[in-house]
């Protein structure tokens, strides 16, 4: 877009230089000269270069809002992973307490009994 740009501004100036040829105060049909024809030119590809700068700068931080997005979501990847290896670990330390306390509940009672 940047080229395009530059492009036309070559373009504007060698016709501001010659004038297409002829006298620079040639009148356009609707009886504007060719300077505020040229000026207004001038003000439309300001706004243009404006408008194509601020494009790319949210084009840029859109580009740096998805990557902190995949970074992100990586990140909560890991961690739900890390969050079922706890729960599955949890589980497994439960059961184990719960067969440790039957053990020890079937010891005492059958000393108590003997």
């Amino acid at each position: 877009m940047l080229a395009i740009s530059a492009m036309i501004w070559v373009i504007v100036g060698e016709v501001a230089r010659t004038g297409f040829g002829g006298p620079r105060d040639m009148s356009a049909g609707n009886g504007e000269s060719f300077d505020a024809a040229a000026e207004r030119l001038d003000r439309a590809m300001n706004r243009l270069d404006t408008s194509m700068r601020a494009l790319s700068s949210r084009m840029r931080s859109v580009g740096k809002l998805e990557a902190e997005n995949r970074r992100l979501s990586s990140e909560l990847d890991e961690a739900r992973a890390r969050a079922t290896r706890i729960d599955d670990t949890a589980d497994m330390v439960s059961q184990r307490l719960g067969n440790a306390i039957d053990s020890i509940r079937d010891v005492l009672g059958s000393e108590a009994r003997g």
